[in-house]
C-alpha cells in the first residue's frame, strides 16, 4: 500500500505462529441464510451488536482473536473507545456448509483509503502511521481443509 489518497488492498492468510493454517473458527455473529448460502451478519445481544472473529489453531491450540467490529477498522479504531465495549459474549464453533466438519483455514482482504485520508480524517489524535488499523472494508474467505468447500465472501464488512 502507499501513502497516495487511493483505494488500498491487502489480502493474506492466515497463519499460527506455530506454521499451521488450520482452525477451528470462532464466532460471534447472526448465521443467516441467502440465496441458499449461509451469510455472516451482525448479532444483536442484549441490545449491543456483535461481530466477532477468533480462530483456534488445531495444531497447538493458540487463539487468534482476527476481527472484532468494536475493535478493528475505522468505527472501532477511529470512533471507538475501548473502555466503551461491552462485556464479549460466548462464540460458536463454524461447521462447514457442505460436511459440517470445523477445520478450516481462512483468508483476510482489509480495504482502506489510504494514509492522506486517514490524516485528515483523524486529525492530530492518532499517529499517521496507524492508518491501516483504520480499514474501510474487512472480507473474510474461509476453505473447508476436509471437504475443500470455500466461501470468498464469508464476511464482508463494512467498518465505517
Amino acid at each position: 500500500m502507499g501513502n497516495d489518497n487511493m483505494e488500498a488492498f491487502v489480502t493474506g492468510e492466515i497463519v499460527c505462529d506455530c506454521g499451521s493454517n488450520s482452525f477451528k473458527i470462532k464466532l460471534v455473529g447472526d448465521t443467516s441464510f441467502y440465496e441458499k448460502k449461509r451469510v455472516i451478519k451482525l448479532i444483536e445481544i442484549d441490545g449491543h451488536y456483535f461481530l466477532i472473529v477468533q480462530v483456534q489453531c488445531n495444531k497447538c491450540e493458540k487463539e487468534h482473536l482476527i476481527f472484532d467490529k468494536d475493535l478493528h477498522g475505522w468505527n472501532g479504531f477511529v470512533c471507538g473507545h475501548e473502555e466503551e465495549v461491552p462485556p464479549r459474549p460466548a462464540s460458536k464453533d463454524w461447521h462447514c456448509n457442505k460436511c459440517d466438519k470445523t477445520d478450516h483455514s481462512m483468508k483476510v482482504r482489509i480495504q482502506s483509503k489510504g494514509q492522506d485520508d486517514f490524516i485528515e480524517e483523524g486529525g492530530d489524535e492518532f499517529d499517521k502511521n496507524d492508518w491501516v488499523e483504520a480499514f474501510s472494508w474487512i472480507t473474510v474467505m474461509v476453505e473447508c481443509n476436509s471437504c475443500k468447500a470455500s466461501n470468498k465472501e464469508w464476511i464482508s464488512y463494512e467498518t465505517m
